[in-house]
């Protein structure tokens, strides 16, 4: 099962739901987008003056339809930081199959597309040979093909730096939206395809009720993302404090989780080593630093200033 991800800001929630049944999607053009370089993979533009300008005239043509972005990951953390509020907003699951059926009975499935976004440094050098024959030839089958290639560089693909995004893009006709003003273009979607929802772990409580009831209205799961103490990447914590993992695409409950802070497990222990600390490893701990023994003489910021410069006269002999 493929999911999209969205996060965004608590400051959305009171905007999202159009009506009972349905919740708006935000799609913008290309040119709004928070990426400078977001048409920069296209072409090389080390080239004359006169060919940029047949360029121009081309992707003028393309660029046209409004996009929306997802994620391939709920559990992103730069993403929860850059799109999320810094954690304090939320993640909508969206179930793609569901979401394409939308577009079908709605009529969009032939004049939308959902793609990975593809992850470079530098264009295609592929396109070079057909936008050569575009200019000099001027064939329509050959502006045809430019335009293709155009399309796919331009809204697909990304600067590697990007690459943590994880980003599926959703391509559609804009007949489909609903323009609410010359800024906002949305594009309502059932709630039944919504599968999961997920708050940041600074959300407040008000933005955790009101994602509550928009899971209770759509019939799928409330996470609460947690930052854990073991691994860099943050676990899911259901309503009934069952622990779930983003593996393999799919959100899953936890095999075993820690009895104390719920973090999942990969041993057969009922708390994590965290919780599991008791008084005697605090004292052994510090009875196996020799810092402490040396500070309790006096003599502790003598040795490490005598260790500054030994370290010092080894850095320069190198």
């Amino acid at each position: 099962m493929t999911n999209l991800y969205k996060f965004m800001g608590a400051d959305i929630i009171d905007k999202l739901m159009m009506d009972e049944t349905h919740i708006g999607i935000k799609f913008s053009h290309l040119h709004e987008y928070n990426d400078p370089y977001e048409f920069f993979l296209t072409i090389d533009f080390n080239r004359g003056s006169d060919e940029l300008a047949f360029y121009n005239e081309m992707i003028g043509m393309v660029t046209k339809q409004p996009a929306t972005c997802f994620t391939k990951s709920p559990v992103i953390p730069p993403m929860w930081a850059h799109y999320a509020g810094n954690s304090s907003g939320f993640v909508i699951e969206i179930n793609e199959e569901k979401f394409k059926k939308y577009l079908d009975e709605i009529g969009f499935q032939d004049h939308s597309s959902i793609a990975d976004v593809e992850y470079k440094d530098s264009p295609d050098t592929g396109i070079e040979d057909i936008l050569a024959r575009a200019f000099h030839i001027c064939k329509p089958r050959y502006i045809y093909w430019l335009q293709s290639c155009i399309m796919t560089a331009a809204y697909l693909t990304k600067q590697t730096c990007w690459s943590y995004e994880q980003e599926r893009r959703v391509i559609i006709n804009e007949k489909a939206l609903t323009k609410l003003n010359d800024n906002l273009m949305l594009l309502p979607v059932p709630i039944n395809c919504i599968t999961g929802v997920i708050v940041g772990h600074k959300s407040n409580d008000l933005l955790k009720q009101k994602i509550q009831s928009l899971a209770k209205k759509a019939k799928c799961r409330y996470f609460e993302m947690v930052i854990g103490k073991t691994t860099t990447t943050p676990f899911l914590l259901s309503q009934n404090l069952k622990s779930h993992q983003f593996i393999n695409g799919n959100i899953i409950p936890a095999s075993r989780q820690c009895k104390k802070c719920y973090e999942p497990l990969n041993m057969e222990n009922k708390v994590c080593g965290w919780c599991g600390i008791t008084n005697h490893d605090v004292k052994m701990a510090e009875y196996r630093n020799s810092f402490r023994m040396i500070a309790n003489y006096g003599g502790l910021d003598k040795y490490i200033s005598s260790m500054n410069n030994i370290t010092e006269e080894y850095n320069k002999g190198k």
